[in-house]
């Protein structure tokens, strides 16, 4: 969860800050760390797939907040 936490913050400071492919290059950063996890635990199950979908979700929640965010900014 402290994983999903600093996901979600770092992507608020990119939603508000950079455009949607930094937040697609972040979830492709997240895919591969997951899987260099995964191969060096020599774990892959269903519930390592739903942490990643928990940390994709955090990482896209944020993002999403962060670009409200900017745009609210933006207008008068």
């Amino acid at each position: 969860m402290l994983i999903a936490l600093l996901l979600f913050v770092s992507a608020i400071a990119v939603g508000f800050y950079s455009r949607v492919m930094t937040a697609v290059g972040l979830s492709g950063l997240v895919v591969v760390l997951s899987v260099v996890v995964w191969i060096a635990r020599g774990d892959a199950s269903a519930v390592g797939g739903l942490v990643l979908l928990a940390h994709l979700s955090a990482l896209q929640a944020g993002y999403l907040l962060g670009a409200y965010l900017r745009v609210r900014a933006d207008d008068p």
